[in-house]
């Protein structure tokens, strides 16, 4: 496992993008979104992740701009619009792509995660790691290749107190990154490994089909 580890090519954060140079062809091309937008760039693989424009009252927009990040002003029961959606980038080789979802506060808000597009690979401190159900093949499409939205509505707990509410008021309370990682010499199950170390969940992982 550790010769494969290494034979990694990692994506360097940045504030920008990041350039993974060609490479030998058992080294592995990867990239990885900062958190819900940021473009990290290799040559041939290139993921990035953005929502629709909400309202005051977190209603989605007939402004098509999608955007990086939503500001929500929510009370009990409120169901708040947010569809995060990874893109895959023209040019792209065939690649497997995985989410991480971070709620820390699921005693507040829940989620409609659409579980027949992303699979769940497994959980820890407040992440979830999905793999979306199929690869994709970018390298000869004109155009980003769209994915299904992670989720589209956001629910807030009819229970939660006013404190509670103020607590988490003025915090990134949801953050979602995406990573994809070439199918090319890869199984499935290494490129779940290397995703579940991406984003620091460990212990036992689900490792699902993907087509």
């Amino acid at each position: 496992m550790n010769r494969l580890k290494y034979l990694l090519l990692g994506a360097l954060i940045s504030a920008v993008v990041c350039t993974c140079a060609v490479v030998p062809t058992l080294s592995w091309l990867s990239s990885k979104s900062e958190e819900v937008v940021n473009t990290f760039e290799g040559e041939q693989v290139a993921i990035s992740i953005d929502e629709g424009k909400v309202d005051k009252d977190g209603k989605k927009t007939d402004d098509p701009e999608r955007v990086s990040q939503n500001s929500y002003k929510f009370v009990a029961g409120s169901v708040l619009d947010k569809d995060p959606t990874p893109v895959v980038v023209k040019g792209s080789v065939d690649s497997y792509v995985f989410v991480c979802v971070e709620n820390e506060n699921d005693d507040i808000f829940s989620l409609n995660i659409d579980s027949e597009n992303w699979l769940e690979i497994g959980s820890q401190d407040g992440k979830t790691l999905y793999a979306y159900k199929q690869s994709v093949d970018a390298s000869a499409s004109e155009e980003d290749i769209r994915l299904k939205p992670v989720f589209t509505k956001v629910t807030v707990s009819e229970e939660v107190t006013a404190d509670r509410i103020k607590e988490a008021s003025g915090k990134q309370f949801i953050k979602i990154q995406a990573f994809a990682i070439q199918t090319y010499a890869i199984e499935t199950e290494t490129a779940v490994d290397q995703a579940a170390e991406q984003f620091g969940i460990s212990g036992e992982l689900n490792y699902v089909d993907i087509v």
